[in-house]
């Protein structure tokens, strides 16, 4: 049973994660990238559940530090979903263009350990191939976009392929151009094969460069410092490993800071990262101050115009806001605290710990080497980025390879594996086992049909936010205000929907409407903008429901002068009348 189930969740694993990044709904949805990626993954992971649990034994013994972050996160992310004031549906799904909410979360955990069993197993030889082959598609496309010849007609014309942004876009070539450079300095090949893996790490950084996205860059440069560290260490002892780390960083360090605009490197300034220094600020800002549970998963967007900073409002004006701090780890502490924060660091830290150790065994493995590699290029990825679906689900492929893939073959260093074999043939042998045989067909139905009852549940609890994003862009197209208002009004409707019903209710001068319907949203989010401006502005609302408005629009957003002022003599107005 354990070999099938295995093998079952090798195939679910590779399907997953490859439809995953694939994913998208260009003509029926709002959110054509993030929703129906989402859909996916949950689906997947539903899948991955039961193959999981029933080899849980095998997992416990790999690495008992890795269990322990893995309760702890899952254990604080529920305790900040219940705690939290802010929306269940939206902690549950996440905003919407993000879909990273709880759901999100758990199903990154299951693919996460489920790749480290199967790696484990050495059930998932061909992920790589997977991986380099699904490459293929987004450069292709990528190509096509950049050469105006796109046959979908997307929002925005960009070199985003299914990623819908060029950063995620060159992120994930720059992961592939490692594992294509690995090939080329790891493997002996024939030079036909070298000059293939040289085109495609030449083309996918010409695209990343022509994006103007320096992510890509970034990502494939420690990526590609990792597999050089892999060289060396192939022909010279780790000292010289350590060598290099200590001449690779400064030059790092500097890079970065250059993009910010700080030191020598200052004429490579990205306005982009100067943005990023502002969201990290205001996501530490509120980890400080909701250190145990934060502000809900996901709700960051909620918060960032209080706790961002002057500077922050000066350098671009208000209207610049954000519903991501551009740093995982900064997403998870200040949506579900610092104990989350610290488990979901330590499961990084883990992974690096590891490949620290297969560097310093100087065993070799092609692969290993090549996702240790795209590891720490996701590990650059997660600090400056969001965790965008089609990108994460191979960030944590990536770091349970390495974790299960370098567990196994530290077992194989001690000489145990061979004993292991032995055992597994006594048991075999044992008298009663026809019995098992019997056992094992009843289990093995009774462990499918759990497995299509757990999908099926995955599945739809992850169609409930597309449906209702797809309904909502149905009845805009149709004019219908009644159908908006029945959608905006469902609990699986973020306040992205909501605020679409609100702003056409305005646009076509139906404000008495609009104002009612911001009452019951404001009901249930208070910290709704467009809510409390639409009751502060709205004359028929009662003077003091429209005073409690102002008051909070103005501690809601403190350093937005033009706010503040308005709101103040608009407040003066009300007391004095």
């Amino acid at each position: 049973m354990q070999s099938l189930s295995l093998k079952f969740g090798s195939v679910v694993l590779i399907v997953t994660s490859t439809v995953t990044t694939l994913a998208v709904s260009p003509f029926s949805s709002y959110d054509p990238i993030n929703l129906p990626k989402m859909l996916v993954l949950v689906t997947g992971a539903s899948l991955l559940l039961v193959p999981l649990l029933a080899n849980l034994k095998l997992l416990v013994g790999i690495n008992t530090l890795f269990i322990s972050s893995v309760l702890v996160l899952v254990s604080t992310l529920l305790v900040a979903f219940l705690r939290n004031p802010a929306p269940h549906a939206q902690q549950l799904w996440g905003i919407w263009g993000r879909s990273t909410g709880l759901l999100t979360y758990i199903a990154f955990v299951v693919v996460l350990t489920s790749t480290i069993l199967l790696s484990f197993k050495s059930e998932v030889r061909s992920l790589r191939q997977v991986f380099e082959r699904l490459s293929y598609f987004i450069t292709g496309y990528t190509l096509i976009q950049a050469g105006d010849i796109d046959p979908i007609n997307w929002s925005q014309k960009a070199m985003v392929a299914t990623l819908g942004n060029i950063n995620f876009m060159s992120s994930f070539l720059g992961l592939a151009s490692i594992s294509f450079f690995s090939r080329l300095l790891m493997e002996k090949l024939a030079i036909t094969s070298k000059a293939h893996y040289l085109v495609l790490v030449l083309t996918n950084l010409f695209l990343i460069w022509i994006s103007e996205s320096i992510q890509g860059l970034a990502v494939f440069a420690a990526g590609a410092s990792i597999i050089l560290a892999f060289s060396i260490r192939r022909n010279l002892d780790f000292k010289r490993v350590i060598y290099w780390f200590l001449a690779i960083i400064p030059v790092g360090t500097v890079s970065f800071l250059g993009t910010a605009g700080i030191g020598p490197l200052s004429s490579f300034r990205q306005e982009t990262v100067i943005f990023r220094r502002d969201y990290w600020l205001a996501g530490i800002q509120m980890t400080q101050e909701n250190w145990f549970d934060g502000v809900g998963i996901d709700s960051y967007g909620d918060y960032y115009e209080q706790y961002r900073d002057l500077e922050a409002v000066v350098r671009t004006g208000p209207q610049r806001v954000t519903n991501t701090a551009h740093n995982i780890f900064l997403d998870v502490s200040s949506g579900a605290g610092v104990l989350a924060a610290l488990a979901f660091f330590a499961l990084f830290a883990l992974t690096i710990a590891i490949i620290v150790k297969i560097l310093k065994r100087g065993e070799y493995d092609p692969s290993l080497s090549a996702f240790s590699g795209m590891f720490v290029g996701f590990v650059i990825f997660s600090l400056i980025s969001i965790n965008q679906i089609g990108v994460g689900v191979w960030g944590f492929v990536f770091m349970g390879y390495v974790i299960g893939a370098g567990a196994s073959q530290e077992l194989s260093s001690h000489n145990l594996l061979s004993k292991r074999d032995s055992e597994k043939k006594v048991s075999n042998e044992h008298p009663d086992s026809r019995k098992k045989i019997g056992n094992s067909k009843f289990s093995r139905t009774i462990s499918f049909v759990v497995t299509l009852l757990v999908g099926t549940l995955g599945f739809f609890s992850a169609l409930i936010p597309f449906r209702t994003d797809m309904n909502m862009l149905a009845a805009v197209r149709a004019k219908d205000f009644e159908s908006m208002k029945i959608v905006a009004s469902r609990d699986s409707a973020t306040t992205f929907h909501r605020e679409k019903y609100m702003t056409l209710l305005l646009d076509a001068g139906r404000e008495l409407e609009a104002y009612e319907f911001a009452l019951s949203e404001y009901e249930r989010n208070p910290r709704s903008g467009i809510s409390l401006r639409i009751i502060a502005y709205t004359e028929q609302a009662p003077k003091g429901l429209r005073i409690v408005a102002l008051e909070q629009l103005m501690a809601l957003d403190p350093n937005n002068s033009e706010l503040v002022t308005y709101a103040r003599s608009l407040l003066n107005q009300l007391k004095l009348g």
